[in-house]
């Protein structure tokens, strides 16, 4: 029962186990993109009214999906840019990929615009191509998918990572406390959520003239609380709801992405605050304070603890005890690194001496109907001969088991902090005296959720690495497109794609040597 007498309504792990996926579209196959359908094009020799063929149909939802992904992290760098009052910059890529890729990418036609935020103008293009009646070509459209990725890295994932270095300083190695049981019963607990990090120095700053008050994080946005101010992680994507439900939590702050609608009604059943903070993200019965500068982050910080602290008084009796008896206490983590952090080279001696086998970046979403045990339990084992790197809600999860020891588990922040992955990659590979995609160098999304899985993945493949996907009917169930899109990658940049839902498939294909190529003749 709620705080109000309402009944509670169910968590995002509850719906799943109640409601089955809808079969439409789950394997890529359903195009929705005119009115004269939804067609289902099940067959290869099967056509859709518009006459599209079902590798047709599969490339161009691929493309959509990527398109989402990268318009999220690009959306987030651009808001960082508007909060700081910086225009986009120019010839962004071309000052930060490697050369070699950056010629490549020329040549095959992957670069995006460079001209200030025309990346934004591609990303519309590619919706652009996909509409009914344009392009009929599914090859062309597969390498605007790579195009996609490129844009995501740079202009998504790269740019937002240098705004946030630039706003609050490189993250430095700390501990901390992850896990529903870092909230405190005995204070007025506000919880930060989402992924776009503006409001974070202003609140940690006057939470901090509150003794009484007890910032948490949840999601990507608690992930860079937690790295820079050592504010406590309470909760991923997944368990979100399960942070107001714990019936302490007196104010809820969230800004873009990951954030469910269901919060609305969760937070309404007790005695939660809700309050967004961007113009693109509104909940019913919110309370909007929007932030646009470092004044108004000031402001609203301060009204958000103010009206937090009034919000206490109205907790159910009895649930700060019941909290005690029923959550266990939270685990510690130590997060924090990038690339100005992990010694490259002590990684690479450790490569070259046979002690390591590879290096494996656990990226992406933590998936309501997917066994997370299982996958943790494959990245424990690998990580005994394989150093691991890891962003976002996945970190989150080898953070609440202890396994973030900052010498076969690395945490490299939040999403878009796939760009210090990225990074290292590349700096383990030059100490080598190699190309990235010459290095044993396999990125794991293991149980997306979010269009953003999709990019990423697309670009951690232009880069030359081996990219896994937990959701193989995207790419893989039309034979055409999977074979396509991995002889180009396999042809052009050396990178491959594994799909596969299960952990024992991935562990069996990484045993069978699917890094073993890239890595041959290594001295």
């Amino acid at each position: 029962m709620a705080d109000n007498g309402l009944t509670v309504p169910m968590t995002m792990s509850e719906r799943a186990a109640a409601m089955q996926p809808c079969p439409i579209g789950t394997h890529g196959f359903c195009c929705k993109n005119c009115m004269m359908g939804p067609c289902r094009v099940m067959t290869e020799a099967k056509r859709s009214v518009c006459g599209a063929s079902q590798a047709l149909v599969a490339a161009r939802n691929v493309l959509r999906f990527a398109v989402g992904g990268a318009a999220a992290h690009c959306g987030h760098a651009q808001h960082l840019l508007d909060f700081l009052g910086m225009p986009s910059p120019r010839d962004y890529v071309r000052e930060r990929a490697p050369r070699y890729l950056y010629e490549l990418w020329d040549r095959v036609g992957l670069l995006p615009s460079e001209d200030g935020a025309g990346h934004f103008f591609d990303l519309s293009e590619a919706m652009h191509l996909t509409t009914f009646g344009v392009s009929g070509d599914f090859r062309d459209v597969l390498r605007w998918c790579l195009r996609i990725g490129v844009i995501d890295g740079y202009y998504g994932l790269y740019l937002s990572s240098e705004l946030e270095r630039r706003m609050w300083g490189a993250p430095i190695p700390t501990r901390g406390p992850v896990d529903l049981g870092c909230i405190d019963p005995s204070r007025t607990n506000v919880a930060l959520h989402g992924h776009e990090p503006m409001l974070a120095d202003a609140m940690v700053a006057e939470a901090r003239k509150h003794d009484d008050v007890n910032l948490v994080g949840v999601c990507c946005t608690g992930a860079s609380l937690l790295a820079r101010h050592g504010v406590p992680l309470a909760g991923h994507m997944t368990l979100q709801e399960e942070v107001v439900r714990t019936g302490l939590v007196d104010a809820m702050v969230v800004d873009v992405q990951c954030v469910m609608p269901s919060l609305s009604e969760m937070c309404e059943c007790f005695h939660t605050l809700l309050v967004t903070t961007s113009e693109i993200a509104r909940m019913p019965r919110a309370l909007h304070l929007p932030i646009t500068d470092r004044a108004s982050s000031a402001e609203v910080a301060r009204k958000v603890i103010a009206a937090a602290r009034g919000r206490r008084l109205e907790r159910r009796p009895g649930v700060e005890e019941e909290f005690r008896r029923t959550v266990r206490p939270p685990a510690e983590a130590l997060v924090g690194f990038s690339e100005t952090n992990v010694d490259a080279r002590a990684l690479y001696e450790q490569y070259r001496r046979g002690e390591t086998k590879g290096f494996l970046g656990v990226v992406g979403c933590v998936h309501p109907r997917l066994d997370a045990d299982a996958w943790v339990d494959l990245y424990r084992e690998l990580g005994e001969d394989h150093v691991i790197f890891t962003t976002g809600c996945m970190g989150f999860e080898f953070a609440r088991r202890g396994l973030l020891d900052g010498e076969r588990f690395f945490h490299l922040g939040s999403c878009v902090n796939n760009a210090h992955m990225a990074e290292v990659f590349g700096a383990i590979a030059a100490e080598a005296g190699r190309r990235i995609d010459e290095m044993p160098f396999l990125v794991s999304a293991p149980m997306p959720v979010s269009e953003k899985a999709v990019a990423i993945g697309l670009f951690f493949a232009a880069l030359g690495c081996t990219v896994h996907l937990g959701y193989p009917h995207l790419f893989g169930a039309n034979a055409s497109v999977a074979s396509h899109l991995n002889e180009t990658l396999e042809s052009l940049f050396h990178s491959r794609l594994l799909l596969c839902d299960h952990p024992r498939t991935l562990r069996d294909t990484i045993a069978a040597g699917a890094l073993d190529s890239v890595s041959a003749g290594d001295g």
